[in-house]
């Protein structure tokens, strides 16, 4: 079977309902082969995730309560791209928000689709280097998040557990990954 076999051709939206971080899209799609389906999309806006390492090599951590799977989560800073912000922004407010930290080094290491069966949004993630404490921490409303640190083999101890389970953590990890193999070769 050819790529342009696999193709679907959208052909009209039949509902959207608007909720608070996301649009839920229904629309029709048709294949290549003339059958027709219904299917869903979300619509979210794209998210950033900050991995900062310390001058002593150790991670910059938050931990905080998450509503979805009822639990405390431990994970790099993260955060929604606000409207008409850049990737490299919202990374730099997120971390800033979250930790009191500012970076003096950024870079793009990855960005990935989270779920592309029926998800529309890019997850990005950044590595920030020398780090220095410039303020106290400044939340939202309803964000409680305690940051600390953990070395390089307490994260790979812990992913993948309970407390480190998030895949937008796991998929951050996998980038900083790639990145360290590529300054080392």
């Amino acid at each position: 079977m050819k790529d342009d076999e696999l193709l679907w051709q959208e052909l009209r939206e039949l509902d959207r309902r608007k909720e608070a971080l996301f649009d839920l899209i229904t629309v029709r799609s048709r294949s290549f082969d003339g059958s027709e389906g219904t299917f869903i999309k979300l619509t979210p806006p794209d998210w950033v995730t900050v991995i900062p390492v310390l001058p002593d090599g150790r991670f910059l951590m938050v931990r905080q309560y998450r509503h979805g799977s009822a639990a405390l989560s431990e994970e790099f800073p993260a955060g929604v791209i606000d409207e008409g912000e850049e990737p490299l922004e919202a990374a730099r407010r997120e971390l800033l928000e979250e930790t009191g930290y500012r970076a003096g080094k950024w870079k793009h290491i990855g960005e990935i689709n989270p779920n592309p069966a029926f998800m529309t949004n890019t997850s990005h993630t950044f590595l920030a280097e020398n780090l220095e404490k410039v303020s106290g921490q400044s939340l939202d409303e309803h964000e409680r998040i305690q940051f600390f640190t953990l070395d390089h083999g307490e994260i790979v101890r812990r992913m993948g557990s309970p407390v480190m389970n998030s895949a937008i953590m796991v998929q951050a990890w996998y980038w900083y990954q790639r990145e360290r193999e590529k300054r080392s070769s």
